[in-house]
Parts: C-alpha cells; structure tokens; sequence
C-alpha cells in the first residue's frame, strides 16, 4: 500500500508539473496539450474502450501462443543435448532478428488480418521466454537428475517434480520478459497493418493532427503495461511462495 500512495503522489506531482509549464510557458497547446486538455478530449470519444479490447485480445492470444511453445521446446532443448545442438542454435540466430522487421513480411504472407498481428507477437514472445527456461532447465542441479535416474522415478512425476518445478522460476521470469516485448511490438504492428486497436489510432490520430488523443492512447499504454506487470508480479508471489521469505 505505501509503494501504491508513493506511485500516485508522483503521478500526481507529475501532472501538475506538465499542467504548470503548458498553462505558463505560452507554448503551442495544439501540440503541446495540458493534461485537462487531453481528459477533456475523450469526453465524447467512444472507440477507446473497442480499441483496448482488440489490442489485448491480440497481446493475449500471441503471448498465450509463443510462451506455451516456448516452454515446451525450451524444456526439450535444455535437457536434451541433441536438441540444444540443433534446434538451439538455429535458435540463437532467429532471436536476433529484430521483430519488426518482419512486421513487412507478415504482412505480405498473412494480409492484415490478425493471423500476422497474433503470429508476430508469439514469434516476438517466444524468443525471450525461450532462453529463460532453456536456462532453468540446464541450470537444474544434477545431484536431482542422478537420484532420479537412480531411483527410477516414471517420466511423468520426473518432468513435474524435478523438471518442472526445478524450473519454474525461470518459466515465470520468462512469461513476463515475452509478454513485455510483444507489448512493445503490439503497437508497431498495428501501425502497419490494421483498421482497430490502440496502435492504429494513434496513428491515425497523428494524422488529423490530434495530439491530445495521442498522448491519451500513450497514457492508457503506459497504465496497461503496469497493471499486466503488477498482475503477474502477484500471481508470481502466489505460485513461488519461497521467493518472498526475504
């Protein structure tokens, strides 16, 4: 709760600071909008409530997609050493093409549909959730590894018990990093190649020169981005209960 009042307190002083320098430095208010200009514009604005919802149902389904590859194959590929000789090291190389310069690509393969928007997100997602488990998984203790193999143990309480839980930390830190590059990627994409969501408007806002609805839809990001971050920050206290005794 102190953490919630610190954020709100300088949120607030944040705001009458950008209130006093637009109302006092006589600066162009068309570009340069106060904050009771940009609250006073989506007075009758209706399409802001739609364009959330397309945006993260799209942010959904491509995280949802890339992060439940990822932990399959990031498990495979970290205890299998085959795998991580092949499949993760084509790997290593895909990761560093940069997401949107695919977003052209997509487009041409997919249309403008949500198969390439979803599609670029879960590539987008996959790569850092990826390295995340491939890690947990390698850095698992063997002493772990060797008791099981000695005790027999079935594949099934192996692969849930030890690798599983072994990695979980990672599988969640992961999730998170995923979900915040393709949160990033999101709005590049429907710049490009969409008729709704927030990427869109804002572009289509810059070009009837509204920057007060702008700054708006970038507010409304930034508070998005936060509450996803917190959400499954608290979900991530209740799964690993251990990593709170500090």
């Amino acid at each position: 709760m102190r953490k919630q009042f610190y954020f709100l307190i300088s949120f607030l002083v944040l705001i009458i600071i950008w209130q006093v320098l637009v109302s006092f430095t006589g600066v162009n208010s068309a570009l340069f909008p106060s904050p009771l200009d940009v609250i006073l514009s989506y007075s009758d604005s209706k399409e802001i409530f739609f364009d959330i919802s397309i945006s993260m149902y799209r942010l959904l389904a491509g995280s949802f997609i890339g992060i439940g590859f990822s932990i399959l194959l990031g498990i495979i590929s970290g205890h299998i050493t085959v795998v991580d000789d092949t499949f993760g090291q084509v790997s290593n190389f895909l990761r560093f093409i940069p997401p949107l310069a695919l977003v052209p690509l997509f487009l041409l393969w997919f249309g403008i549909g949500e198969v390439s928007k979803i599609g670029l997100l879960a590539w987008t997602s996959f790569f850092p959730s990826w390295i995340s488990v491939h890690n947990g998984v390698k850095n698992i203790e063997n002493r772990y590894l060797l008791v099981a193999k000695i005790l027999n143990v079935k594949k099934l309480y192996f692969f849930k018990e030890i690798i599983l839980k072994g990695s979980l930390n990672y599988i969640l830190n992961g999730a998170r990093i995923g979900v915040g590059f393709a949160f990033s990627v999101l709005v590049a994409a429907e710049m490009l190649g969409a008729y709704a969501g927030v990427g869109y408007r804002i572009f289509f806002l810059q070009s009837v020169y509204r920057v007060d609805r702008m700054i708006g839809y970038i507010i409304v990001l930034g508070f998005i981005g936060l509450l996803f971050d917190r959400m499954f920050m608290s979900l991530c206290k209740k799964i690993t209960p251990w990593k709170n005794e500090n």
